[in-house]
């Protein structure tokens, strides 16, 4: 499951996803999630993965390094687990129209798919997990919400075959663009 965690991420790509978690503030007023802007440059963010068939937890910290592009932002998230194992993974977003996102991750199957709505982007995706000696097939449904300037909430439920396997609760900062 250590690579559940890793999957968190984004941070980013989905359809309307009608079984994503609800956040308060979800889709409401305040600031516009803009993708590209939200996460240009980097950022730290602190989170924790929950096993629900296991109730166990693991903590986890990641750097983010956004950098935008014509077609929309590449993104990389470095994770440290308090295990000490280390993972990386780089999106790649295209903006397909106003507000709407694919993206691609040497682990994701086929494309994730990304709406935003107000200040909330939500993201839709499938992961291939190594877990052991084998690999797993998981899917991922992030709700990410912009709090202010440089604040993201990202929650995201996790499942294999419709059935839930656990959540990922992230805090994000992205420092302040350099002028």
């Amino acid at each position: 499951m250590r690579a559940v965690l890793a999957a968190l991420a984004l941070p980013v790509a989905l359809a309307a996803c009608a079984g994503a978690p609800k956040v308060v503030g979800e889709d409401g007023p305040g600031p516009a999630f803009a993708l590209e802007r939200t996460f240009a440059g980097r950022g730290t963010g602190e989170g924790v993965f929950r096993n629900t068939l296991t109730g166990s937890t693991r903590p986890f910290k990641v750097v983010f390094n956004g950098r935008r592009t014509a077609q929309g932002l590449d993104l990389a998230e470095d994770i440290a687990y308090a295990d000490g194992e280390t993972e990386r993974h780089v999106w790649r977003f295209r903006r397909v129209g106003p507000g709407r996102y694919e993206g691609r991750r040497d682990d994701v199957v086929g494309v994730a798919t990304g709406v935003e709505s107000g200040n909330t982007l939500r993201l839709s995706y499938d992961v291939k997990l190594k877990t052991g000696g084998s690999t797993a097939q998981v899917h991922f449904e992030d709700t990410l919400v912009r709090r202010g300037p440089g604040v993201v909430e990202n929650k995201a439920r996790v499942s294999k075959l419709g059935l839930p396997i656990g959540t990922v609760d992230i805090v994000i900062r992205m420092a302040a663009p350099r002028r």
